[in-house]
């Protein structure tokens, strides 16, 4: 019973997301079907979890058949969407000649993928919740919410503050919640079933998003290297945050480029922004990516306009517009309750501050360098990520390739300045975090590699 549970939980996550889905795009042909499903289910939780902090603030407690209300009044109305536009309701499909394409290697890739998969939700639901921050950070939450099927009064007042990182974002901690509520009891096994879904859903978005500039056997072999990069796959299963994290920031970034290439589709942007609030709401490192993205959108909003419109001009706004509605429940209460950072100081962000943390670069390189010359943890991706960039420099600044590579240079850039503004010590926090925060954007990283060697590799 509690397997059909659980898997009645995920099924409304995924009708949830994918009744949003369909309110921001009007039709699905834009999307493969399992694409549709992961993204649907990242969407969908992250819904639901906002959903219920608006419970707290309305003085509401946490029930199920109570939190299905707007939702089905959004099903309802794209019910009545559907009927009246008379749109055929299609996903894209791989035509019939090339799904015989790639032979042996193609199932070769395939198999190692599903290895891969198999063995991150053996480890992941094998035993319960137990690194330490997961239990300390976001469990230990998680639990105290389900026992009370309330946020308590005092919570951020009082009971937070006792915990590490009160400021963290409840993205997760009421996800889990919500499955606990579905089953009817505190299972932190089955609960663990949140994180290898993500690490499933990366791999799609991944893979679909290279299916549309490349063969089937190329989409495979690179989502293989992501798949199989121990640091990648580890996460899947230690109930930590950084794979949720990955999936908003792959996905803002996505929509993001794809909007960057055509700037009339107002609708991926809208998406993009969205998912980059999302990112937000599970980790205060999505922030980051709510500000590098929305300057992207500026910034070549002018430099691809000759003569600019007040149209062009308002998009900028409309990125930055949608993060803060989506934002919105989770700031409230920050500024209500006056949660800051144990971390960091934003006050820090000045010329004079910086200029006296310049000794702290050395132990920010430092770690850099272990991880990034480190085969234990990444294989040997980025020293070929160094070797493809060096070889390949003429290809960086065109196409696609180009966004990613300013997206991945910003968000080091700005992991550096973390570091430097941080009350931690620097050598302590970077040897500890480093290996986390390339996690964030490293999809981002493989499919800029697709985009880089799809000219020089024929499978």
């Amino acid at each position: 019973m509690e397997i059909i549970a659980l898997c009645a939980a995920l099924l409304t996550a995924v009708f949830i997301g994918f009744n949003i889905l369909y309110l921001i795009f009007g039709r699905m042909d834009r999307f493969y079907l399992m694409e549709a499903v992961f993204v649907s289910y990242g969407i969908g939780l992250a819904a639901i979890s906002l959903e219920m902090l608006i419970f707290y603030i309305l003085g509401m407690k946490f029930n199920i058949p109570g939190m299905m209300i707007p939702w089905m009044l959004l099903f309802a109305v794209n019910i009545a969407a559907y009927f009246r536009t008379k749109k055929r309701f299609t996903f894209v499909r791989d035509n019939a000649s090339e799904k015989r394409k790639g032979g042996t290697l193609s199932l070769f890739l395939t198999f190692g993928i599903v290895f891969e998969i198999f063995y991150a939700f053996f480890r992941a639901l094998a035993k319960p919740i137990e690194s330490y921050d997961a239990i300390a950070i976001y469990a230990i939450k998680s639990k105290i919410f389900y026992l009370a099927k309330v946020i308590p009064a005092d919570f951020f007042s009082g009971i937070a503050r006792a915990f590490p990182h009160p400021d963290y974002p409840l993205n997760i901690p009421l996800a889990e919640v919500f499955v606990y509520l579905s089953l009817g009891n505190l299972n932190d096994q089955l609960v663990k079933i949140i994180f290898p879904l993500y690490f499933v859903g990366i791999l799609c978005v991944l893979y679909f998003a290279m299916r549309r500039f490349a063969g089937r056997t190329y989409a495979l072999a690179f989502t293989f290297i992501l798949a199989s990069i121990p640091q990648f796959n580890a996460y899947a299963a230690n109930a930590y945050l950084e794979l949720p994290l990955a999936f908003y920031c792959l996905l803002s970034a996505l929509f993001l480029f794809g909007y960057l290439e055509n700037m009339k589709d107002t609708r991926a942007l809208v998406m993009s922004a969205a998912m980059a609030a999302l990112a937000a709401w599970t980790k205060n490192e999505g922030l980051m990516y709510c500000v590098i993205n929305t300057f992207l959108v500026f910034f070549f909003t002018v430099a691809k306009r000759k003569d600019l419109t007040i149209k062009d001009i308002y998009r900028p706004f409309l990125y930055l517009a949608v993060i803060l509605i989506v934002l919105s429940p989770w700031m409230f209460i920050k500024a209500r309750y006056h949660i800051s950072s144990d971390e960091i100081n934003l006050a820090n962000l000045n010329p004079a501050y910086l200029l006296k943390q310049v000794p702290k670069l050395g132990s920010i390189f430092y770690e850099f360098q272990k991880q990034f010359f480190g085969p234990k943890k990444w294989n040997i991706l980025w020293p070929a990520v160094l070797f493809i960039l060096i070889v390949n420099w003429k290809k960086v600044s065109s196409g696609v390739q180009k966004y990613a590579g300013i997206s991945i240079l910003l968000a080091i850039s700005g992991y550096i300045l973390f570091y430097m503004i941080s009350y931690v010590d620097v050598a302590f926090f970077a040897s500890k975090t480093w290996a986390r925060f390339l996690l964030h954007f490293l999809p981002v990283v493989i499919l800029w590699l697709a985009y880089m060697l799809k000219e020089d590799i024929d499978i």
